[in-house]
């Protein structure tokens, strides 16, 4: 049976007999790195280099090809050799028992290329699962199982810690393996996923959050090539005791495109992916520095996600750093200042130097009064005022070794943040060592100390989604026929004749709209193409107008009845390359300008999450009684999502319904686009 999710990760983790395939005899080189750091940071399990040019590498006997190998002798191997040649030596490592292989070589982006092809038709068919290629290998710190040849390896190694890594990108993922180890984040594991023939980044990530020992994982994603993980991955994040910080790329047409260029990965709307990836409750930062800063945070100061919302207190060297750290914590929604009411005044001021008056942001302006800072921390932490304090220090001000000795003897377990007033005065590494030892994260400016701490705190804010635009795009009658019947329509039927429109006004009513059918005009207004029949007199005058237009541009003219007021709604569906049909509701008619809220929905979720997703979000909230206002019919608005979405599923890729008028039973869609 195959290896998935938290018994891969564990595998991955303690990988038993490996065998590494071109393992080079220059230890050096990227194909002799891994075989050298398994031997050298002390790897318990037998290992196997296989190179036909070597007898022994790095004081191991070397065979010369893994077809030597007896059944059942290897559990995971390390494949270091060209393109052409892989899946060759995949082969060898099944006839010799192996569940797990690392391929470390480049040379599978042309996704239709001989050599891609014949590893894609090997994967479907083994049992083993293959992480790459194009990666830059795992490392397991417990069992120091470090299958990669990193060059942040050659000269040291990470500590065993609580947090995970899994990246897309080898050479950023060695980049910030570099970061978290300078930092002194201890690591549980990182797994590069490369080019993700197999296995993709979503079920590391589940496996990664589901065993014990882990808390935190990092995520550098570009694109989604594992969707049935997804759901897995919410339920470990669902109850929030862990947390997952994806730093989402390929956000733009170019950048989609230089995913493509590199791995071959097919990226589609980042919208969509933000909106999904929110909903699964990962937490998502802007930047790969500010991925960095949360996993510090996560994994120094573990109490600082225990609280929603939580309280910040600010003690700085500088009243301007205090404002600017207050300024920039008003910015997160997931964080507050902390309020100095008078009860926490009085225990303070018992504390405090008295030179000081309790205040939040505190100023501490002392120079060469190192105990006078840290004492002002202290007072702040054991009077519980606030869940984390962040500290604003200068080398300018303070003794360095005085200040982190007295804030690494502190008793109390508030969660402390420490940052310099100076990017370029920053503490020397020896000494954030000392800290991050004892609970204390270090951040260079207190701008990203305030980000880091919130993006550890529950995230309630919402993702924006914009559907891109369509050329080509056809009208009503062109969506009716891929349209199941009781599609709600308000009535309408196409008139040729002035007794036709007569006839429809009889059956229809007035007022009646007449408007291009959407054959070949698709913005109406803007040339004169949609009228409203008021009066019967007024009927042939105005479909003359129309139908004047219409021939212009090659189209017909349509009759439509009026439909009954409600809340003008837009419903976007289109077909994601990454996730599949995307639904996207924001306010229509004339409010689709001037209103930004709206919610993304997911054909992957079942139809009652995507109502409560609807209800949740601020399209949903205007329209159930907002300020004493009607409460619409929303299930008949979901109703008519799922309809979108099997639509865009089968017969279509985009169609945009605007406007959808809900009423407060039923709704009823009068006009839209679509794509084939």
């Amino acid at each position: 049976m195959s290896l998935r999710g938290q018994a891969l990760v564990e595998s991955l983790a303690r990988p038993g007999r490996v065998a590494v395939v071109g393992a080079s005899s220059n230890l050096e080189s990227p194909s002799g790195r891994p075989v050298d750091y398994l031997v050298r940071y002390g790897y318990a399990e037998p290992v196997y280099p296989v190179n036909p040019r070597n007898r022994e590498i790095a004081g191991l006997p070397a065979m010369a090809s893994l077809a030597e190998a007896e059944p059942d002798s290897v559990d995971t191997v390390l494949v270091a050799v060209p393109a052409p040649a892989v899946v060759a030596a995949l082969a060898d490592a099944e006839r010799a028992g192996a569940r797990v292989a690392v391929i470390i070589g480049g040379g599978f982006e042309d996704r239709q290329s001989p050599e891609r092809r014949a590893l894609d038709e090997f994967a479907a068919g083994s049992a083993m699962r293959i992480i790459g290629p194009n990666c830059v290998g795992t490392v397991g710190t417990e069992h120091s199982a470090f299958l990669t040849f990193s060059s942040v390896l050659r000269t040291e190694h990470p500590e065993r810690g609580s947090i995970g890594l899994v990246t897309q990108s080898g050479a950023l993922g060695n980049s910030l393996l570099q970061t978290l180890m300078r930092r002194h984040v201890g690591l549980s594991q990182w797994v590069s996923t490369g080019d993700e023939v197999d296995v993709g980044a979503l079920e590391i990530a589940t496996g990664l959050l589901n065993q014990e020992g882990t808390d935190t994982v990092g995520l550098f994603l570009e694109g989604v090539g594992d969707l049935e993980w997804l759901p897995r991955l919410e339920e470990v994040l669902r109850d929030g005791r862990k947390r997952l910080f994806v730093f989402k790329a390929a956000n733009s047409s170019a950048g989609r495109l230089a995913a493509a260029g590199h791995t071959g990965r097919v990226v589609g709307s980042a919208e969509a992916s933000h909106a999904i990836l929110h909903e699964a409750g990962a937490r998502e930062v802007p930047t790969v520095s500010a991925l960095a800063d949360a996993l510090l945070v996560a994994g120094t100061c573990h109490g600082v996600a225990d609280v929603s919302r939580p309280r910040v207190a600010i003690v700085s060297v500088s009243g301007a750093a205090g404002v600017i750290g207050s300024d920039r914590v008003a910015a997160h929604e997931r964080l507050t200042m902390a309020e100095i009411d008078a009860p926490a005044a009085t225990m303070l001021e018992s504390r405090l130097d008295a030179r000081l008056a309790p205040a939040n942001p505190l100023d501490v302006p002392f120079l060469d009064d190192t105990a006078g800072f840290a004492d002002a921390i202290s007072a702040f932490a054991a009077t519980g005022v606030a869940d984390v304090i962040l500290g604003v220090e200068s080398g300018l001000a303070h003794d360095r070794q005085e200040l982190v000795a007295k804030l690494a003897a502190r008793t109390d377990s508030a969660s402390l943040v420490l940052t310099s007033l100076s990017e370029d005065d920053q503490i020397p590494s020896h000494l954030t060592e000392i800290l991050a030892t004892e609970g204390i994260a270090y951040l260079p400016t207190i701008e990203r100390a305030v980000d880091a701490v919130a993006a550890c705190a529950p995230d309630h804010g919402a993702a924006s989604f914009q559907a891109s635009g369509e050329a080509d795009v056809a009208g009503i009658e062109w969506a009716a026929d891929r349209l199941p019947d009781e599609f709600p329509w308000a009535k309408w039927r196409v008139v040729h004749t002035l007794n036709e429109v007569n006839d429809t006004v009889t059956a229809f009513g007035l007022p009646l709209v007449l408007k291009a059918a959407g054959r070949t005009i698709t913005h109406r207004t803007e040339l004169g193409a949609v009228r409203v029949v008021r009066e019967a007199a007024a009927a042939g005058e105005t479909f003359a107008a129309v139908r004047t237009i219409c021939a212009r541009h090659g189209d017909v003219v349509l009759a439509q009845q009026m439909a009954p007021g409600g809340f003008e709604l837009m419903v976007s569906a289109l077909r994601d390359d990454e996730y599949g049909p995307i639904a996207v509701v924001r306010p229509g008619g004339v409010l689709t300008e001037a209103m930004t809220g709206q919610a993304v929905l997911w054909c992957g979720w079942p139809s009652e999450r995507r109502e409560r997703v609807l209800r949740e979000s601020l399209v949903g909230r205007l329209l159930d009684g907002y300020r004493g206002g009607p409460r619409y019919d929303v299930p008949a608005l979901n109703e008519l999502i799922s309809t979108a979405l099997s639509a865009v599923a089968n017969s279509m890729r985009f169609l945009e319904i605007n406007p959808v008028i809900v009423g407060t039973e039923g709704v009823h869609v009068v006009d839209l686009i679509a794509r084939a």
